[in-house]
């Protein structure tokens, strides 16, 4: 006698137990190594502002990634550590994005597809690095993963609540990382391809007022609230001023603070950071994999004819823009700026293969979440235990036990989190450094090679004067900047 309702789907069953279980030990691995070091300048400001939120000393830097900060702070509730609750805060929405990822993949593939698919894109191994440390990025992409889901939504439906979603997400989204700006043009997109369900101009015009209003009245809950955290719009102006200028002039690596020329940072970003850092992590079997399933994936398509649908299309467009604002706006020395474009590009490449899936696909898919995941973990281990090299520069500095001063770049913000003992300065220039000799002739005088490096682009060669005392290094994966410090001492004249 069979029983009442609907049949079970065994090869269903078994797909989402596998799968949940995936999860679940991703979950528990990430949080067990989630990162307790702040080991850069912006980590140590995400970190101070957990416990004391302040854009005044940079706790952190403008805009103040309000919503993540907020994040970490109700963790740090029950850690009591703010680096690490920021980090397992990103964890948190990073499992949270394995749901649209999956409504997304469920619109062309069956179940058991869809999951592996989803496994495959939560697998990726630079993931596992940015999602157990204190940076904005991997909660970002997450809450973007949610955005795009929200835009496909809102393409096939036109009731009010789902376009009022997309813009929801978006301000969850600037309140986390501004930087992902470029992602607003789909709001842009979705507004223009509802033009034609429109009798009248009129009509179309209180549609966009509408929700023009609707938009900036969400985006304005995080910026009135860092306005009043400021005093006021003058004082909030002229931090965000600041920033702006200092971002493009001096310190944030954008094109017009940096001598690359364009064909270089277009290298970098796409063939250095993109490829070689977050899809294939340095491993070149990752690397074998990943090519392999290009060459099916292209196979495929040419074979059956597939046509990329409109909706992606419109994705495309956005990883476009913001490799474009990439390119020219942020700093190519630091992957984790291309860290939108990691997963999705991914996502568009499976979601695009024309036909059925066939079995080679699928066992070549399971040989890279295998992989991804393993070396995904020995990574994550590996940033969770071992010490950045500022902070084995920081424990030798502290063991010699005599009056010293080191001069540095930016690895004083590490020093003055970490309430080291012995003196440290930042500074830029040689003329300031020449200036504070006199005031420390009884100590021992240290520069990173950071320092010695600017000196010497100042046009002070200073090699004569100083001997190489010691060299600290960590996986450059985890630190692009500061993963080899060079320690030397002065020796004058």
């Amino acid at each position: 006698m069979k029983k009442a309702g609907y049949p079970i789907n065994k090869t269903k069953l078994l797909a989402w137990a596998v799968f949940l279980a995936f999860l679940g030990l991703t979950f528990y691995f990430r949080v067990t190594f989630a990162s307790p070091f702040a080991r850069s300048w912006d980590q140590v400001d995400f970190a101070l502002g957990v416990t004391d939120f302040d854009l005044f000393t940079m706790q952190p830097h403008f805009p103040g990634y309000p919503y993540f900060v907020l994040g970490g702070m109700l963790i740090n509730r029950f850690l009591d550590h703010p680096v690490r609750s920021l980090a397992i805060f990103n964890t948190v929405l990073t499992a949270s994005s394995v749901v649209p990822i999956y409504l997304l993949f469920r619109r062309r593939y069956a179940t058991a597809i869809a999951l592996l698919f989803v496994a495959v894109i939560h697998s990726m191994s630079y993931m596992w690095v940015m999602s157990t440390e204190p940076m904005s990025e991997a909660a970002a992409v997450a809450v973007l993963w949610w955005y795009v889901w929200s835009i496909y939504q809102a393409y096939r439906k036109s009731s009010f609540y789902w376009m009022m979603l997309p813009l929801f997400l978006f301000s969850i989204l600037m309140g986390i990382r501004l930087s992902y700006l470029p992602f607003g043009l789909g709001i842009l997109l979705l507004w223009w391809n509802k033009r034609n369900q429109f009798n009248t101009r009129k009509s179309y015009t209180w549609f966009i007022l509408r929700h023009t209003l609707l938009a900036i009245a969400f985006q304005m809950v995080w910026a009135a609230g860092l306005v009043l955290s400021t005093g006021g719009i003058a004082t909030f102006m002229e931090l965000a001023m600041g920033f702006i200028n200092g971002h493009f002039t001096e310190w944030g690596g954008a094109v017009t603070a940096d001598s690359v020329p364009i064909w270089k940072r277009i290298y970098i970003l796409l063939f250095h950071n993109l490829l070689w850092k977050a899809w294939f992590v340095e491993s070149w079997p990752i690397a074998g994999l990943y090519t392999g399933l290009l060459l099916i994936v292209v196979f495929l398509s040419i074979r059956n004819k597939g046509a990329m649908k409109k909706i992606d299309r419109w994705l495309l467009v956005l990883l476009c823009c913001y490799f474009v604002w990439a390119l020219f706006a942020q700093n190519v020395d630091k992957p984790r700026h291309i860290l939108p474009l990691t997963g999705f590009s991914v996502y568009l490449l499976l979601v695009n293969i024309a036909g059925k899936v066939k079995l080679l696909t699928v066992s070549l898919c399971f040989v890279l979440i295998t992989t991804q995941s393993w070396h995904g973990l020995a990574l994550a281990s590996e940033k969770a235990t071992e010490l950045p090299a500022v902070y084995q520069l920081s424990n030798y500095l502290s063991q010699l036990n005599e009056p010293l001063i080191i001069y540095t770049w930016e690895e004083s913000r590490v020093m003055e989190y970490l309430d080291v003992e012995f003196s440290h300065k930042k500074l830029y220039t040689y003329e300031y450094f020449e200036s504070r000799l006199s005031y420390s002739k009884e100590k021992r005088i240290f520069l990173t090679d950071h320092v010695v490096k600017g000196f010497e682009m100042q046009g002070h060669p200073v090699q004569d004067n100083i001997r190489k005392v010691a060299v600290f290094q960590s996986d450059d994966l985890f630190n692009p900047v500061y993963h080899d410090i060079q320690l030397y001492e002065w020796i004058g004249e």
